[in-house]
């Protein structure tokens, strides 16, 4: 094998992992977040008019109300601190409580946190979770029935 193709070969395998989770799938983050989310409750909790469906427009408000509700400097962005939160406040009061569970964990932050600064804005709050709707929004119409809502994610 010639030097180059070495020097290429090496070089790719150390790219592949990082490109790997640059792409990486928001559904896999955490198998607990994505249980979580996906009950009928959670469902109930965006689903603004009743109809059993969660639109993009009821999905983008909830989390934008989610983030301000984890945001207590209004900064708009979220440290460690604000994720975490105190022992007095870690239940989210618009999420459940296992959902809130799983959402606070720092694997979460990390995974939002697309520029790794230690900092989630809101900006990277919201564009995580419209990955998240557009893998639940199966059919593609910008709204999620129950049925894909509660359907079980594989890695078909």
């Amino acid at each position: 094998m010639s030097y180059s193709l070495k020097k290429a070969l090496m070089a790719l395998a150390l790219i592949t992992p990082v490109m790997s989770i640059a792409y990486a799938d928001p559904m896999l983050s955490t198998g607990g977040y994505n249980q979580q989310l996906r009950t009928e409750e959670m469902m109930r909790m965006l689903d603004d008019n009743g109809d059993h469906k969660v639109t993009q427009a009821e999905f983008k408000k909830y989390y934008n109300a989610l983030f301000d509700n984890l945001n207590k400097d209004t900064d708009d962005s979220l440290d460690a601190k604000e994720w975490v939160g105190t022992t007095k406040d870690n239940k989210i009061s618009i999420a459940t409580g296992g959902y809130s569970s799983e959402l606070r964990n720092i694997k979460m932050m990390d995974a939002m946190d697309s520029d790794a600064d230690h900092l989630v804005t809101r900006q990277e709050f919201i564009a995580y979770h419209e990955g998240i709707f557009k893998q639940m929004d199966t059919k593609g119409q910008g709204v999620v029935d129950a049925q894909d809502w509660l359907r079980k994610q594989t890695n078909n």
